[in-house]
């Protein structure tokens, strides 16, 4: 064999054994980065885990029962009943709750391949969010952490080899924490409000003086955390614990929207502030040790205040025997407390002067809809201040109508109620009552929950509850405090209207023509938006789109050109609620001809 062979090989040798040799050292790298950013159960938790009874579920009638535990959606919404300690109480609820679970996290992998096509990018994605949230778990409590072990243990494990389930599952109720970061976070659009003492309706004696809340969760999320969306009675057996609802959905252990046995009141919405955490509690997770503990306003603001949290958020707390409510602005550096013995209304940026100068809080209340929501909420408490029962709570929350009274089409994000609600809550914390949309958003019939009956230790009855002057079909009417009774709310009269039919076919016309504008076939995609428009005239999105589409298109000779202005200027008078988009139809209005014709 010729030298210069034998060489060519020796080269190739090193060459594939260099080769051979990084990829361990890559392999071994990667595989000890996973053990240290690794979320694991308790090891108490796995050793109790392998004694613990696990029933399997049990459905009878209507309802699915799991030891103590049962669910069931008799009207209209799923309902868990969960008891008992945290391992079992967890375990329980997943499995009530698999199909459910196994649906959703189905859907969410299914819409992360979608958004990120690029296993690359979704490699390395997932590598940052490993490193950042390694520590995830110090800061939660032992319980919650054996609870969402049990969460684990209750259902099938369909994705271990992107996460192992109980790591993706304490990741899932951080998810608040961790989107907060993104500039389209589907979070920044809930509105809340409390009224109290002389603002609620003093010539019912059934709510006068109470502390009556509302508020719209409006998460642009997936629609099945509208469709299926829960409430979750919990009754933990721990000692000094408090029983409490949560509305959320299933598999969330932790609270966004909550009232507790005690009267003490929770929600949550988002906020942006300068300053930035590097470690915390989830704040689901913060809520929900409020739920447990809380007897008083002053506990349940202590617990905010004390807890270390990862991002700022805006904290709606209530006390329906003080018949007292509080605004706790907190970011991971700062916490501000607004309380208020009338009325308070929150949306999504910060009030106080401890934040006016953070850029992230004021743009929120700039350039998105914060601020022209919290200018409406105000605006509503103000008129209706003396007279705000549930009835008349329910409808602030509905209200679709711009800062002093102007008519937004349907869907407006500077509406209080823009269409996105997953779920809507009014309450009576004083009466420990809870009114919850059935869907769609804040549309359909709020169907009444007594915690004084709900929570007992003896399970609610199969049967409906009747009383004089309700049908024996009212299964939701239920006797409050002997003064009378609480009934569903009605559904808006939208719902059924000829304007909500148009605009379901409008935002479905949008989608398409976005579809279409994306794989270039312009036409088309302009025949939809003109679609939006005709059947929406309202809708500023569609009004923008086509606009849009028009200067894409923009042939000589046509009259493109002057249409696209026409839109524009239309789009501007329908109050957009994103100041981006305003500037960039301004911006390209400025380089257009007035129109020739109306569009």
């Amino acid at each position: 064999m010729a030298t210069g062979q034998v060489r060519a090989k020796r080269r190739l040798r090193r060459w594939v054994t260099s080769l051979l040799g990084a990829a361990a050292v890559l392999w071994l790298g990667y595989a000890l980065f996973l053990r240290w950013t690794r979320i694991v159960p308790p090891a108490d938790a796995v050793a109790r885990a392998a004694s613990l009874p696990k029933p399997g579920a049990v459905t009878v009638g209507s309802r699915t029962f799991v030891g103590d535990s049962w669910m069931s959606r008799e009207r209209g919404i799923w309902e868990y009943h969960l008891q008992g300690e945290p391992l079992s109480l967890g375990y329980a609820h997943a499995r009530l709750g698999t199909p459910l679970l196994v649906r959703t996290d189905e859907y969410m992998f299914s819409e992360m391949r979608r958004y990120v096509p690029s296993q690359v990018a979704l490699f390395f994605m997932r590598l940052g969010v490993l490193l950042r949230y390694r520590g995830l778990l110090s800061s939660v409590p032992p319980d919650m952490q054996l609870e969402m072990t049990g969460l684990s243990l209750g259902q099938p494990e369909l994705h271990a080899d992107f996460l192992p389930l109980y790591h993706r599952i304490v990741f899932y109720h951080a998810l608040h924490d961790i989107t907060q970061t993104i500039e389209h976070s589907p979070l920044l659009g809930c509105t809340a409000f409390a009224a109290m003492r002389d603002a609620t309706a003093q010539g019912d004696p059934a709510t006068a003086g109470h502390l009556i809340l509302g508020r719209n969760f409006d998460f642009e999320g997936p629609p099945i955390f509208d469709a299926d969306k829960a409430v979750l009675f919990f009754r933990p057996s721990a000692p000094g614990k408090l029983a409490f609802a949560s509305v959320a959905w299933t598999g969330m252990t932790g609270v966004v929207t909550g009232l507790n046995s005690a009267g003490i009141y929770a929600s949550l919405n988002a906020l942006r502030s300068d300053d930035k955490g590097t470690t915390g509690v989830p704040v689901e997770l913060v809520l929900r040790e409020i739920m447990e503990s809380a007897h008083t306003l002053d506990e349940a603001i202590a617990l905010v205040q004390s807890r270390p949290v990862f991002v700022p958020d805006l904290y709606l707390l209530g006390d329906g025997n003080l018949r007292e409510a509080a605004v706790v602005e907190r970011s991971p550096t700062r916490s501000i407390v607004r309380r208020s013995h009338d009325v308070l209304g929150v949306a999504n940026h910060a009030l106080s002067a401890e934040f006016q100068s953070d850029r992230e809080s004021h743009r929120l209340r700039t350039e998105l809809t914060s601020g022209a929501r919290q200018a409406r909420v105000d605006e509503l408490l103000l008129e209706h201040r003396g007279h705000i029962d549930p009835k008349t709570a329910l409808s602030i929350l509905r209200d679709k109508r711009g800062v002093g009274g102007k008519k937004l089409g349907l869907g407006n994000r500077n509406a209080l109620d823009a269409l996105i609600a997953t779920h809507s809550v009014v309450v009576d914390a004083t009466a420990r009552v809870l009114w919850i949309g059935q869907g769609p958003h804040a549309l359909g019939r709020y169907i009444a929950f007594d915690l004084r009956r709900e929570l007992a230790d003896v399970p609610r009855p199969q049967e409906p509850l009747t009383a004089p002057g309700v049908t024996a079909g009212d299964a939701s009417a239920v006797a409050m405090d002997g003064s009378g009774l609480v009934r569903d709310l009605p559904e808006d009269e939208t719902l059924h209207s000829d304007d909500y039919r148009a605009f379901l076919d409008a935002e479905q016309a949008l989608r398409s023509s976005d579809f279409l504008g994306q794989r270039g076939d312009i036409d088309r995609a302009i025949e939809q938006a003109q679609r939006a428009v005709s059947l929406q005239p309202m809708h500023s999105d569609a009004r923008k789109r086509l606009a849009d589409l028009l200067l894409q298109r923009s042939r000589p000779g046509s009259d493109d050109k002057p249409q696209a202005a026409e839109h524009y200027r239309r789009f501007l008078s329908l109050s957009p609620p994103y100041l981006r988009d305003i500037r960039d139809a301004e911006a390209r209005l400025r380089t257009l001809p007035a129109p020739t014709t109306p569009p």
